[in-house]
């Protein structure tokens, strides 16, 4: 049959066949140019002395914070704080090197600025710590997943972003488990008694209300700053953020899957009202699972590890993509 440039019956233009005919293809491309970039960044840093520092220091942390999540457990929030005041200004700067630091204006960000506040100010409203444990455990830890972070000690920006995602999970599960009634954490609205076990349950406040609260001051300062005040500069330099990526099509959110599709279904005309409705959607049903973790202690131990275990297995993927290539390229060629 001959292709036009008429519409279909789903309001689909011929040329918009032909587009998805060949996004493999493109995609293909796009894999193998990442290699290569890999690639040439591994020969630019494998005789780095500050690279082999940056590794040795991320590695001796991410050991000596295991070390005391287990040693300290109901004060690991002081390590957490003392990490915080160093990777976020970190990740700023880094970020700010790339073009990427209107990232920090993403809703990880901000939930770590409550936790900060919400473990050292003495104000402590009876909801909020649920809410932001609902957060590290939903959304931010699924982000491992979601943009497929990596531990790849050698590189400040994936660890930072890798800190980022996963230290509120770790933080709130802390205090969430071990702390203990004169630290004065309220861990929930109406807890039955003191301690960790009088909150093994939560309202639905606490699960809807006070999240949507968060999330709505989140998306009141994102919204005017990204899509309005500076969205010529970030058009214009073409600078990264969250939105930008999906709305765009970017290649590092072509793991986003449903989020990708839903974005999208409704044409360019909808997309940008269509990214918050998934993000809201998909975010909500993060928070549920992430409820389990907070009344289950086994589940919420087994949920965390997988999405450390995704992290990693994301790391070995690049390493194993990227160094095992340069080292097979390399016998190849002591071989001819």
């Amino acid at each position: 049959m001959r292709m036009s440039a008429n519409k279909d019956s789903n309001g689909e233009t011929d040329t918009d066949a032909v587009y998805i005919r060949n996004q493999f293809e493109y995609d293909r491309m796009q894999s193998i140019h990442e290699d290569i970039v890999a690639i040439e960044r591994f020969h630019e840093m494998k005789d780095s002395t500050a690279d082999t520092i940056i590794y040795t220091v991320f590695v001796f942390e991410t050991l000596v914070t295991v070390f005391l999540a287990g040693m300290i457990t109901e004060h690991f929030y002081i390590v957490h704080s003392i990490k915080v005041l160093v990777l976020l200004p970190l990740r700023w700067y880094v970020f700010k090197q790339i073009g990427k630091h209107y990232f920090m204006l993403e809703l990880c960000t901000w939930i770590h600025i409550l936790i900060m506040i919400y473990i050292w100010s003495p104000w402590k409203p009876p909801g909020m710590f649920p809410a932001l444990f609902l957060f590290a455990h939903g959304p931010l830890i699924w982000s491992v997943y979601n943009w497929r972070n990596a531990f790849v000690p050698h590189s400040s920006e994936k660890m930072c972003t890798l800190f980022i995602h996963i230290a509120p999970a770790l933080v709130t599960w802390s205090i969430r488990w071990y702390s203990t009634p004169d630290q004065g954490f309220a861990l929930c609205a109406n807890p039955t008694e003191p301690g960790v076990n009088g909150c093994n349950s939560i309202g639905w406040d606490e699960l809807i209300l006070y999240p949507f609260i968060i999330y709505g001051i989140w998306m009141a300062y994102y919204v005017p700053i990204v899509f309005y005040w500076k969205a010529e500069v970030i058009k214009k330099n073409k600078l990264a953020t969250a939105a930008t990526a999906i709305l765009e099509k970017d290649k590092s959110a072509k793991s986003l899957g449903i989020i990708n599709t839903m974005v999208h279904l409704l044409g360019p005309k909808y997309q940008t009202q269509m990214y918050f409705v998934a993000s809201i959607l998909t975010g909500y049903f993060l928070l549920i699972l992430a409820y389990f973790c907070y009344i289950s202690f086994v589940f919420n131990c087994v949920h965390f590890l997988t999405l450390v275990l995704v992290a990693c297995y994301n790391g070995a993927t690049f390493y194993i993509k990227v160094v095992g290539k340069e080292y097979y390229k390399n016998e190849e060629k002591k071989n001819e």
